[in-house]
This record gives structure tokens, sequence and C-alpha cells, in this order.
């Protein structure tokens, strides 16, 4: 009888969390989102309208960058963020998408895994017909500039990277720890509304 009893109490506590997960993910859909394109048609996606919102400065422009950033809530002392941006060919930063994965799946050492930090692996996958180059970090910051206080926050990172004719883009998420997963949904379709040449 016990046993039965706890058979019961596990399957109920499933169908709770279920049905709590399907509520968050309707709550998700319903959430307002806007369709942005950049200049020039590099790319377009879906934001979510009450996170700031903003185009890259102009002199990026001229470096052969195009973006945006939108900004969500504060957690832990650290923004919640999304940014799509477009690398021409000629950009100042980065010699090609791969350039940008190796920069960003290790660190300057060329280590994928430290006492504070861990990146990689970098994964290749298709979404919506294109190759792509998926990679998470997760980093240790210090809250202040000079780290003498000793105080940091552990940062999540999500990088997609696109290949493309004419240069590549970058999709990256970044949430302190805690507050991760809870928005990270919201990145999902970003990425999904995703669409560049």
């Amino acid at each position: 009888m016990f046993k039965k009893a706890i058979s019961i109490l596990i399957v109920l506590l499933a169908a709770i969390g279920i049905l709590y997960a399907k509520s968050s993910q309707a709550k998700l859909k319903l959430e307002n989102f806007k369709k942005i394109t950049m200049d020039k048609n590099y790319f377009s996606c879906s934001i979510p309208k009450d996170w700031e919102f903003s185009k890259m400065v102009k002199r990026k422009n001229k470096r052969g960058v195009y973006g945006l950033q939108v900004v969500g809530p504060r957690a832990n002392n650290a923004p919640t963020l999304a940014r799509v941006t477009f690398y021409l060919n000629n950009n100042k930063y980065f010699n090609g998408y791969s350039d940008f994965v190796e920069s960003n799946s290790k660190d300057i050492f060329g280590d994928t895994k430290t006492k504070t930090d861990t990146y990689g692996p970098v994964k290749k996958i298709k979404l919506n017909g294109r190759i792509v180059y998926r990679f998470k970090s997760e980093i240790k910051e210090y809250t202040d500039p000079e780290g003498k206080s000793g105080r940091f926050i552990m940062l999540k990172e999500f990088f997609y990277v696109i290949p493309s004719e004419k240069g590549f883009h970058v999709l990256h998420f970044m949430s302190s720890e805690p507050s991760y997963s809870k928005y990270l949904p919201i990145f999902e379709k970003i990425v999904n509304s995703f669409r560049g040449i």
C-alpha cells in the first residue's frame, strides 16, 4: 500500500511539472515580439518588444560590422542580453567565421577548460536549412574592474555562427548563471526567427 502511494505521488508530481513547463512555454509564445530588419537587409529576426533595443553604433558599420542588441532584465548584477551581428568579409575584427569561432570557443591560451571557465565544444548543425556552428561558454567575470573585492559572477554564453557568402552572422546570448535557463527560450525564439543573406 505504501509503495503504491509513493508511486502515485511520483506520477502526480511529474504531471504537475509537465503542466508547469507547458504553461511557461505558452506564456513565452504570447510574449510580444517584433520583427526587425537590419540596414541593407543583412538579416531580419524577431525581438522581444519589452527588452531595450539598440543598433550597433555607426563607427562599427565603417569597420564592416552591422548588428543589434536587446537587453533584458538584470540579475545578479549582470545584464541578460542577445546580440545579432553581421560581419562583412572585409571587417576589421575577424578573418572569417572560422577565426571568430576559434577566438570565442577557447580562452586566450587555447584552452577549453580552466579552473573558472569552460568553452565548447563546437557543434556543426543545420538551422533553417543553413550550416551553423554552435557552442557555449561559462566564464567568471569580476564585478569590479580590478577584481580587488574578489566578487564575481558566472556568465553563461551561447553562440550561433552562420557562414554567408558576404561574411558571417553571429547570434549571441549572455546571462548570469541563475537567469540563463529562464531567458534562453527568448533567445531561441530570436534564433528560430532569424533570416540572413
